[in-house]
């Protein structure tokens, strides 16, 4: 009942933009469940993509960037089971992308972007908005390169 309250606690935090108050109450829900159910539950992997969020948008893109990354390759095995949804691997994937164009990494960037459009287009087909983003992502950063 405690960590349904301080669950509830930090999302009201996130929700009010109070990012910084919301991220050590996320790491200690993450640390407190991975120590009960293991790092790759479902659970700790959601506080832990909270936290990352709020790296995020607290703009220490670098932290946020190294959470992702160490969140990445259990969303990628659970999209690969029967029935795995692959949606928040490909957004953790965008996410990872905006990050390094942040972090000035372009060339690293645009593989990402390439790939991850690749792969969605693929799941999804052309058409959807993820693909159609990602096009007029990729689209933007030649064009910025050729001035």
């Amino acid at each position: 009942m405690v960590r349904i309250l301080r669950r509830q606690y930090a999302t009201t935090l996130m929700d009010d933009g109070q990012y910084r108050r919301a991220l050590p109450e996320l790491r200690r829900l993450a640390d407190e469940r991975a120590a009960e159910a293991g790092p790759g539950d479902p659970q700790t992997l959601r506080y832990r993509y909270d936290a990352a969020l709020c790296l995020e948008q607290l703009g220490e893109a670098a932290a946020a960037l190294a959470e992702y990354r160490a969140l990445l390759p259990y969303h990628e095995s659970s999209a690969r089971q029967p029935g795995g949804d692959p949606s928040r691997a490909f957004d953790i994937r965008h996410r990872i992308g905006h990050l390094l164009l942040t972090t000035g990494e372009h060339s690293a960037a645009h593989q990402q972007f390439q790939n991850l459009l690749y792969d969605t287009e693929r799941v999804y087909g052309p058409y959807h908005p993820l693909p159609a983003e990602l096009r007029r992502a990729l689209h933007h950063q030649q064009q910025v390169r050729g001035r």
